[in-house]
Order: structure tokens, then C-alpha cells, then sequence
């Protein structure tokens, strides 16, 4: 008798590293740059004032738990085929980075940090033997339409190259990076992009990203606005952060049911 083969429906779920969830607080990493550089999307200019380095600071401020911890969908799935994407760029591109999986690069008396998605080191290469990352590879996997609409962009209006430029700002050695596109819905001819991004490509972006760095530096040093200190009661009462209450409330059975 002819059965249906069994069709298993993707569920997408990852979960990464406190650790480097909590480090990434400490530092502007890009997604955080790319929210405070004074241009718009279409390149337009923007006025950035404290009140948008107040949002982010908001963010910077939180108190994380494992739960922050997990992706699901589209998210988790960028996470989860990071590692085949980079096998796959290698092959294709004659190249040898090695993944990075929850590292973050920091740098003395910088706010800014990056975490690549592979480099030219590893991370023991990085951490124990001291060698340097003079190139790095960003990894992108993204729904069918934006998948061929970012390999159609030109350099200078991709999105991505403000990842590249905070991690070429935050370090000077390194002078290149591979932006790699891959989609295995794809059929195989588009499945996999990759861009090659010189430093000189980005001077602009570099110089705009250490300016976004200084005034977040300016903005971090007088800690809180005045007002904010003006009103602020939170260390005058026992904290109990929202993890610990939500498991008190359960434990005494008085969440809603």
C-alpha cells in the first residue's frame, strides 16, 4: 500500500551565549551604530539627538536572562546555517575563514566592538597565539526577495557595510572583508553570493561610525541625564529583577491562569 512520504515542517530555533549577549551591553556593536549614524536608509541626512542615544541606552540597561538568549524563524535560521554558509563560500571562493560563533572583538579604550561571523584566524588562533584579523567574512541568510535584492546592490547603499565598517573602525588591521549571501531555497546558481568589500570602499563609513562613537562616548560620560538622576528612586529599594518575581508569582500561584 503507497504511503505519503512524511513532510516535516521547518521550526527554526537557536539559542546563543549569555555571556556574549552581556558583553555585547557593554559596547556600541553595528546594529547599534548602524541606529545612530546622522543617514538615512536612502542616504538622505538625519538629525541623531540624545534622545535616540536614550533608546539605546534603555536597551544597554536591561537586565538579560536565558530567555533573551533565544531566536526563532528567520533569525534562528541566519544563526543555525552561519557555519554552512562559510563552508560553502570557502569552497566556492577558494578561501580558508574559520567561523566565529559568540566572540566578541573588543579593543582598549574603544566603545565600539564587532562580532564576525568568521575571520581569517579562529578564535584560539586570536585569543591564545595573539595573531591578528586582517580580514573577516559577514554572512547573510535572507528571505527569498531580499536574498537577490542585496546581491543586486551596489557597496555604497548596502546595509551591511555598516557591520564591516564598525568592525574596520574598532580595528585598523583589517583591510578587507567577504559579505556572503546564501539562500539554499534558492536554485543553485542563486543560492550563494559573495561580495568582496575593500577598506577603501568604506573611509566614509569608518569616519562616520567613530564620530557616532564619540558622541555616545560624550553622551555615556555624564551617566544618566539630569532629569533621569533628578527622579531616580530604584537605589533606594531592594531590586529584584523581573526573572526572580515572574518565578515568585508563578511559585505561589498568583500569575493569571
Amino acid at each position: 500500500m503507497w504511503t505519503p512520504l512524511e513532510v516535516k515542517k521547518m521550526k527554526w530555533e537557536h539559542k546563543c551565549s549569555l555571556e556574549w549577549l552581556k558583553e555585547r551591553q557593554r559596547y556600541l556593536t553595528a546594529s547599534d551604530v548602524k541606529s545612530l549614524v546622522p543617514i538615512t536608509k536612502t542616504g538622505r541626512p538625519r538629525k541623531i539627538t540624545d534622545d535616540d542615544r536614550l533608546k539605546l541606552f534603555a536597551d544597554k540597561r536591561v537586565h538579560l536572562t536565558e530567555e533573551d538568549c533565544y531566536s526563532y524563524g528567520a533569525a534562528a535560521r541566519g544563526h543555525i546555517l552561519e557555519p554552512i554558509a562559510i563552508e560553502k563560500a570557502n569552497e566556492a571562493s577558494k578561501t580558508h575563514y574559520k567561523w566565529w560563533d559568540d566572540k566578541i572583538v573588543t579593543r582598549p579604550l574603544r566603545d565600539i566592538a564587532y562580532s564576525p561571523d568568521a575571520a581569517d584566524v579562529s578564535i584560539p588562533e586570536f585569543a591564545q597565539n595573539g595573531e591578528v584579523i586582517t580580514s573577516l567574512m559577514e554572512v547573510k541568510c535572507y528571505s527569498n526577495a531580499k536574498h537577490l535584492e542585496v546581491a543586486s546592490t551596489p557597496i555604497d547603499r548596502l546595509e551591511e557595510r555598516w557591520q564591516i565598517a564598525t568592525a574596520m573602525a574598532c580595528d585598523p588591521l583589517i583591510k578587507d572583508a567577504l559579505l556572503v549571501l546564501y539562500n539554499p531555497k534558492m536554485m543553485s546558481e542563486l543560492s550563494l553570493f559573495v561580495i568582496h568589500i575593500d577598506r577603501d570602499d568604506l573611509l566614509e563609513e569608518i569616519d562616520m561610525v567613530r564620530e557616532v562613537e564619540e558622541g555616545w562616548r560624550h553622551f555615556i560620560e555624564s551617566k544618566y541625564p539630569s532629569l533621569l538622576i533628578e527622579r531616580m528612586r530604584g537605589s533606594f529599594c531592594s531590586y529584584e529583577s523581573e526573572e526572580e518575581i515572574y518565578n515568585s508569582l508563578y511559585n505561589n500561584g498568583n500569575l493569571n491562569p
